[in-house]
């Protein structure tokens, strides 16, 4: 892994240049037991209203076991008896782990610098709050819900390049490192590419490259297939958090990624973005991103999830920097609705953008709102398809083009069927279609439409399946046909069917992650 020298600095919890080999750390925490699945079911247990009770998860840890240790030195940052310690670290040396920086002296003990999670195989380091104590200005978040809505819509395939723009702890160019040959990893913060670094280390990644600097200098020469970008896209007035602020005026931050990224963009390459962004009202939503994607070279799909209005904005992320102090709380979010007045911003949205490099014929734009989306798992294989069938849609331009299609029903749905008696038996008074994996698409579909799809197995051409039903139900085919297109149309929009002859490369199995909650991530709830 290459770093630069300003990945060590004076604010750098970790000692880089060390030559201290940190597997045996790694092999200590998997012989503990120290992994997702148990840390998850550690929380669960204390947890109260999604958030860590340190003290019940104290009582529960009493017993000295490595678990039990390790837990309390990396989950809660607390601690330690020396001997404890070494126990529950073997085979790793402490003197190994003092040295390059990990943990420290503590009246007798030993206490660690950063909190430790883990993340399916993977193990994460990243700085926590400490109790009673402003957070640092250059705090390094965890993974959180914001850190894994991006990991879940991006895409994954063999690539040659990736670029993780922001990277805070590394989270992002961790995942992506078993699928590109290279990933280059960039942020302003010279700790967050030490933490980047030690994680990388940690988990024995070795084609991850860190560089530090803004938004796309540090790689402005270079091309890539895959982009994945957190920015600090918060809309506030003062660059007080490297991770939430950027200091550009309003939602500047937002613009400039998203405006920046086909220039650094491999044809036919994917770039993901979460961003927040200003609106004057509901109705215009969409009118700012849309002109920033527009004359691209990519196809883009804009994504909302969440509007609110400028309190409460600044009130959900003040909370998590100044709400145990009522006066700063009051003082800051006074200063954060004066800003928006300034600026006449009247509504905030939350939402992510998925732009494809495409030069050959013109490109198409969506944008569409998911009201509370779930996301379940991986996002990726139902992307690819959905630009896939706007492609074949705008390729195929008529209906009757369309109806000469042979498409299948991917398999990850189910329909839902709401039940009432009626003459002695069960009558269908409403039915619905939803995904079972990735972002909820849904609708109602009534008996006409649930035959159509039933009957796309990939056998026979759209054309067929529409006479046949046309026959069962008394119409005539001419003026069926464009009532069946358009429900095709829109359930190949969202995911739904797709070409037969491209079914088996849609159905391969998808990298993807479900991720229950876990203290210290990025307190970004979307």
């Amino acid at each position: 892994m290459a770093t630069a020298p300003a990945i060590v600095g004076t604010n750098s919890p970790f000692r880089l240049e060390s030559s201290v080999d940190v597997g045996p750390l790694r092999r200590a925490l998997k012989a503990a037991g120290y992994t997702q699945p148990a840390l998850v079911a550690t929380v669960d247990a204390t947890s109260s209203g999604g958030r860590l009770d340190a003290e019940l998860v104290l009582r529960r840890t009493q017993s000295p076991t490595p678990y039990h240790t390790l837990v309390r030195l990396f989950l809660l940052r607390r601690e330690v008896p020396l001997e404890s310690a070494r126990v529950a670290l073997a085979p790793a040396s402490l003197e190994d782990l003092f040295e390059i920086g990990l943990l420290e002296p503590a009246d007798g003990g030993v206490r660690s610098v950063a909190t430790l999670v883990c993340l399916e195989d993977l193990v994460v380091a990243h700085d926590s709050e400490a109790a009673g104590q402003p957070l640092r200005s250059d705090h390094v978040l965890g993974v959180g819900a914001a850190s894994m809505t991006l990991a879940n819509l991006t895409v994954r395939r063999p690539i040659e390049a990736a670029l993780d723009l922001g990277t805070g702890s590394g989270i992002q160019a961790l995942l992506a490192s078993p699928h590109a040959r290279r990933v280059i990893a960039t942020d302003t913060n010279p700790r967050a590419l030490n933490f980047a670094a030690f994680n990388a280390r940690l988990n024995e990644i070795s084609n991850v490259e860190l560089r530090q600097g803004s938004l796309y200098e540090p790689v402005e020469a270079e091309r890539f297939d895959l982009i994945a970008a957190n920015p600090p896209f918060v809309v506030s007035p003062a660059p007080r958090y490297a991770y939430r602020d950027s200091g550009m005026r309003g939602d500047a931050i937002s613009e400039q990624v998203i405006r920046g990224a086909p220039g650094v963009l491999r044809e036919g390459g994917f770039c993901t973005v979460l961003f927040n962004w200003h609106h004057s009202g509901d109705d215009d939503w969409g009118r700012r991103p849309l002109d920033w994607v527009r004359g691209s070279g990519c196809d883009a799909w804009i994504l909302r999830y969440e509007t609110t209005d400028p309190a409460c904005y600044a009130a959900t992320w003040l909370r998590q920097t100044e709400g145990r102090d009522p006066a700063a709380y009051s003082r800051a979010l006074d200063e954060w609705l004066a800003y928006y007045e300034e600026l006449g911003i009247e509504q905030l949205s939350y939402g992510a953008v998925i732009l494809r490099r495409r030069s050959e014929g013109p490109n198409w734009i969506r944008a569409e709102t998911f009201e509370s989306p779930r996301r379940a798992g991986s996002c990726g294989g139902q992307i690819e398809r959905i630009f896939a069938a706007q492609d074949l849609l705008q390729e195929l331009g008529d209906d009757r083009k369309l109806l000469e299609q042979t498409l299948v029903l991917v398999p990850h749905h189910q329909m839902e069927m709401v039940l009432h008696a009626e003459n002695g038996g069960w009558a269908v008074k409403s039915a619905r279609i939803t995904h079972t994996t990735g972002l909820e698409f849904a609708g109602n579909v009534d008996r006409m439409v649930s035959t159509l799809l039933a009957g796309c197995d990939g056998r026979r051409p759209l054309r067929e399946l529409v006479v046949e039903l046309g026959r069962q139900a008394g119409m005539d085919y001419e003026r069926l046909a464009p009532v069946a297109a358009g429900i095709v149309r829109k359930m190949m929009q969202s995911g739904f069917l797709t070409p037969a002859n491209g079914a088996a490369a849609a159905f391969l199995p998808q990298f993807g992650i479900t991720w229950p909650f876990l203290p210290g991530g990025d307190g970004q709830a979307r």
